[in-house]
């Protein structure tokens, strides 16, 4: 891409963002790390805390709110973990399947 064009980084699509589909639960993280909030379009939050995304902003940050008090804006990604709901399927086992 260099070779074409002298900045090619307009090109470039991030790996941070997020997938949605409609009629998914809510995405919630979980803060692993403390942030005091710098600008001011940022949120503090203290660890532990759930936060509901709401948006990605390909920069390392994310839109969303604080579960626990109520604060929205945007927060550092990398402070947060994903809570990963784990759905338990109905398995059939009454159903035999043969081996081909």
């Amino acid at each position: 891409m260099q070779q074409r064009v002298v900045d090619g980084a307009w090109r470039v699509q991030p790996l941070d963002d997020v997938y949605y589909f409609g009629g998914q639960n809510a995405h919630n993280q979980r803060a692993a790390v403390s942030h005091e909030a710098i600008w001011p379009n940022e949120f503090s939050f203290q660890r532990g805390d759930v936060i509901g995304t709401e948006g990605n902003h390909w920069d390392g940050f994310s839109k969303g709110s604080d579960k626990s008090n109520g604060q929205s804006g945007l927060y550092p990604t990398y402070k947060t973990e994903e809570i990963v709901n784990i759905a338990k399927m109905y398995t059939y086992p009454d159903v035999k399947v043969q081996d081909n």
